[in-house]
Parts: structure tokens; sequence; C-alpha cells
């Protein structure tokens, strides 16, 4: 059985996630505070691991690029399992293996790495070195199913996805989230081309959340105006006849 996948995200009223642009609460409250509610939350969920993408981690967590240089593709592609001793995982998404990490930790949890099969020979010792774990997710990195099958192997039941939106768009496209926990808060970006809670681009004009429907579990007011929304996913039920 594949862990359950529930995607947690915070955005503004009109669904953007970076919050550098986010307008500020009307009572001056600073943005620390307002978003203290969604670490909150996320630790409470009681989670074996959370799924971060790979411009996430690279963006606000560790920025450091990889130099594959000229070091051979790797030829291998068995599971590595490192150091599993914080009480969450980290999940990072990485097919080309872009990140380079200085320890085996990121905000205090272990890491698994899902990869693809073009990374270098480097690269894999660059992650048993510092005793990341990795598996990898199909000949491109993006086989969800195989990756999630793989982390069942790593005592994993419960996994929060915490994007960015590219990350959570092909977890919906695929049919793998189970639950949405959305908190809204009380700011608007208002600018277009921002990243949204869910971005899936396709070439051939495919509708990701097609086959899927929501049903709203629970509503609630947070301090600070931030409203919490948490939905299951269903299969879209069939048109009337």
């Amino acid at each position: 059985m594949r862990p359950q996948i529930i995607c947690q995200m915070m955005s503004s009223v009109d669904g953007r996630i970076v919050g550098n642009g986010w307008t500020r609460p009307y009572d001056g409250t600073d943005y620390e505070t307002v978003i203290a509610c969604y670490f909150d939350i996320s630790n409470d969920m009681g989670a074996d691991a959370e799924w971060l993408g790979r411009k996430t981690v690279q963006t606000d967590l560790v920025p450091d690029a990889f130099d594959h240089g000229h070091s051979p593709k790797a030829e291998s592609f068995d599971t590595f399992f490192g150091t599993s001793e914080t009480a969450r995982m980290c999940i990072v998404m990485d097919p080309k293996g872009k990140i380079r990490y200085s320890s085996d930790r990121i905000m205090g949890e272990n890491i698994i790495v899902v990869l693809g099969e073009s990374v270098s020979q480097s690269y894999l010792e660059h992650l048993r070195e510092l005793g990341i774990s990795y598996l990898f997710a199909g000949r491109h990195g993006n086989d969800l199913n195989k990756a999630l099958e793989t982390l069942g192997e790593f005592g994993l039941r419960k996994i929060m996805l915490q994007g960015g939106g590219i990350i959570n768009g092909s977890f919906l496209k695929a049919g793998l989230i189970d639950e949405l926990s959305l908190l809204i808060y009380p700011g608007i970006d208002g600018r277009a081309g921002i990243p949204a809670v869910f971005e899936y681009f396709s070439e051939h004009g495919e509708h990701p959340a097609k086959d899927r429907s929501l049903e709203l579990l629970s509503m609630k007011m947070l301090p600070h105006g931030v409203a919490w929304l948490r939905y299951r996913f269903h299969p879209a039920p069939s048109k009337a006849k």
C-alpha cells in the first residue's frame, strides 16, 4: 500500500504561494506571526515525511548547486538507505541531482532524494558520503507511483506534500493526492504569472484535475484572519445520463 498523501499549502486569497508579494494584514501583524500556524499544523499532522520540490529547496533552503563536471553517469540504480534518525524525513524531488548538500538534514530532518537515471556517479557518491538516502523514480525521475512504492520500503505511511506548485500539479495529474489542507492567508498578490498552489504545464491541453472531485471536510478560522480548509479527493463522478 502506498503512503497517504496530504497536500498542505498556504496561499494568498488569489491562490498565489510566493509570500513576498502578499499584502500585509490590516492590523499590522507581522508576516512571520501570521504564517506560524502553517508550521504548527504541519507538525501536528503526524506525518512520517514532508515532500518538497527541487526549486523550493534551492530557493529557500539549500542554494548550492552540484557540479557534475565530467563524471560518468550512474550505472547502478539501487535504493540507498542512509541516515534515518529524525522523527520526520524530508523528501526532495531532484531528478537531475542539482542540489549540493552540506549535511544529511534539512530543517532538522534527514533527507531522502528522488532521482532520475541520468544523474552522475559523483552525485551518488556525494549523497552516500553524507549519509543521504536516495531512490530512483524511473528514467526521468518523474514516475511518482514508482517513487511512492519505494518510499514504502522506508516505512513511510503518511507524507505531507508541501510544494511548490509544479510538483503539486504532477501529483494532481497522477491522481495521487488523498487530502488537501489549504490555509488562506489574509492578503492578496494580484500579479499575473506568480506560482499557484497547483501548476501543471502541458503541451497537449491536458486538464490535471478533470478526473478528481473535492469533498469539504472542515473549515476553521485561525488567529490573524487565516482560514483553514480541508478537503478529501475523490474520483470525479460520472456524468448523468
